[in-house]
C-alpha cells in the first residue's frame, strides 16, 4: 500500500483494485462483519461512483437485476443502505442523518470528504499527474506512474470477476495501469535504465499477456541492450503464442526487430519456434460477396460450438487514398479465412470465424493501433461476439447495419 495511507488518521479506507477491503478508523472490515452480502455489493457500487448521485431505481437494478420492481425490493434497498452506513459509521445513532451515505430526492451518494480514501480515485489521480509531468519533469513523472503501478493490485474487485456492473470499471482502470507501464518504461528507457524498463513490461504483462505493445517493448529493449538470446525467446513465445490462441501472425513491429536479432549474428532458431512466416491475409470482397459468405457460414456453424464475431469499422478520413489504405491495413493484420469487405463509404466490416471476446479484443486493439499510423486517423472500431447457439443474430446484425 502507498504510504500516503499510513500518515493519516482516516474515517475509512476503500480499496477496490484488487480484492475488496475496507478499513474503518483504522480497523480491518472482514466479511464475517457484513450481515449482507448485498450491502457490500451497494458499497462497492457506491465507492465506485464516489461523489455522483445514484437513482435508487439504478440501485435496486444492480443489486437485483433479475427481479421485477415492487415495494418489497424497495425496503431491500433501505436495508441494504442502513447495514452499509453502520459499517462506515459504526456511532452513527438510529434515525440520525448520515454523513457519508447521503439521500435526496431520491437519491443515494457516497460522499467525498477529506477524512476518507478511495484507491482508485489516487490512481487515476497519480496516472493524469505523471502524463501532464511526462515532457516536462521526467524525475517526477517516473515517481508518479511508479506510484500508479504500486496502487494496482489486480484488476477492479477482482474477487468477483463475474459482476455485471464492474466490467467496464475493470477494463477502464486496466488500461490505465498497462498505459502507466508502457510509460514509465518508455522515461526508464530514455533515462538510461533500459532493465528497470524490462522488468516493467515483464511485470504488466504478468496482469496482460495478450498486450502485443508490452512484448515488442520487451523485445525492444532487449535488442538495444543486445542481450539478442533474450530477445529471441521472448519474440518466439509472443509470436506462438499469437498463432495458437488467435490463428494471427506477429505484428510487422516485432518481425522487423526479429529480423534486426537475425541481422545481429542471430540464426533464427529458439525454443517453440514453429517456423517461419506464413501468409497473412484476409479475403477481401465486396458487400454483397461478403453477405453470401456470412449466410452459407451461419448454415455450417450450427454444426460449429464456436463464436463468430462481426466487426464494424468506422473510417476517419474522406479522402479514397485513405480508405484504400485503411482496407490494406485490415486485409494485411487479419488471418486467411477472415472476410473483410467495404461496407459503405464511410466503414469496412469483418467477420472473424471462431473467434471468442479475448481474440475480438486482441484483434481490435491492433487494428487501432495500425491504422493510426503512416498519417491515417485511427480508426472507430465496434463489434459484436456471436455465440455459436445464437448464430442467426449474425444475420440480424447484418439487416440492421444495411
Amino acid at each position: 500500500m502507498a504510504m500516503i495511507e499510513k500518515t493519516f488518521a482516516w474515517e475509512y479506507q476503500i480499496h477496490l483494485l484488487g480484492p475488496f477491503h475496507l478499513k474503518v478508523d483504522g480497523e480491518p472490515i472482514h466479511d464475517a462483519d457484513w450481515k449482507s452480502k448485498k450491502a457490500l455489493n451497494l458499497l462497492c457500487y457506491l465507492a465506485a461512483h464516489r461523489g455522483k448521485r445514484i437513482p435508487k431505481d439504478q440501485l435496486m437494478g444492480v443489486l437485483w437485476p433479475d427481479i421485477d420492481f415492487d415495494t418489497s425490493l424497495e425496503q431491500n434497498l433501505y436495508t441494504c443502505i442502513y447495514f452499509a452506513r453502520r459499517i462506515l459509521e459504526p456511532q452513527l445513532k438510529r434515525y440520525k442523518k448520515s454523513r457519508t451515505i447521503t439521500y435526496s430526492n431520491g437519491l443515494y451518494c457516497l460522499e467525498r470528504t477529506k477524512e476518507s480514501f478511495v484507491d482508485t480515485e489516487k490512481f487515476e489521480g497519480l496516472y493524469l499527474e505523471g502524463k501532464s509531468l511526462q515532457k516536462k519533469d521526467k524525475a517526477n513523472a517516473i515517481s508518479s506512474f511508479k506510484q500508479v503501478i504500486d496502487y494496482y493490485r489486480g484488476d477492479f474487485l477482482s474477487e468477483n470477476p463475474y459482476l455485471d456492473w464492474a466490467s467496464e470499471f475493470r477494463e477502464y482502470y486496466r488500461e490505465i495501469y498497462i498505459d502507466a507501464a508502457l510509460r514509465l518504461s518508455e522515461l526508464l528507457a530514455e533515462m538510461g535504465d533500459k532493465p528497470g524498463a524490462v522488468q516493467v513490461c515483464r511485470d504488466a504483462l504478468k496482469r496482460d499477456v495478450y498486450r502485443e505493445d508490452l512484448h515488442y517493448r520487451v523485445i525492444s529493449y532487449l535488442v538495444d541492450l543486445r542481450r539478442f538470446s533474450e530477445a529471441t525467446t521472448q519474440y518466439y513465445a509472443y509470436a506462438n503464442m499469437m498463432r495458437d490462441e488467435f490463428g494471427l501472425e506477429p505484428s510487422r513491429e516485432a518481425l522487423a526487430l526479429f529480423r534486426k536479432i537475425q541481422g545481429d549474428g542471430q540464426n533464427g532458431t529458439g525454443p517453440g519456434n514453429k517456423g517461419s512466416m506464413s501468409k497473412a491475409g484476409a479475403f477481401a470482397c465486396d458487400r454483397e460477396v461478403f453477405e453470401s459468405i456470412c449466410h452459407l457460414e451461419c448454415r455450417r456453424h450450427k454444426r460449429s460450438p464456436k463464436p463468430v464475431t462481426l466487426m464494424m469499422i468506422s473510417l476517419n478520413s474522406p479522402c479514397r487514398a485513405m480508405e484504400t489504405s485503411y482496407l490494406n491495413t485490415v486485409v494485411s493484420n487479419l488471418r486467411r479465412g477472415d472476410v473483410v469487405c467495404k461496407w459503405d463509404e464511410k466503414s469496412i466490416a469483418v467477420c472473424l470465424w471462431e473467434t471468442n471476446e479475448l481474440g475480438a479484443k486482441v484483434v481490435s486493439r491492433r487494428l487501432k493501433e495500425d491504422t493510426g499510423k503512416n498519417g491515417m486517423p485511427q480508426a472507430s472500431i465496434k463489434y459484436q461476439v456471436i455465440k455459436a447457439d445464437n448464430i442467426h443474430s449474425l444475420l440480424e446484425v447484418l439487416q440492421k447495419a444495411r
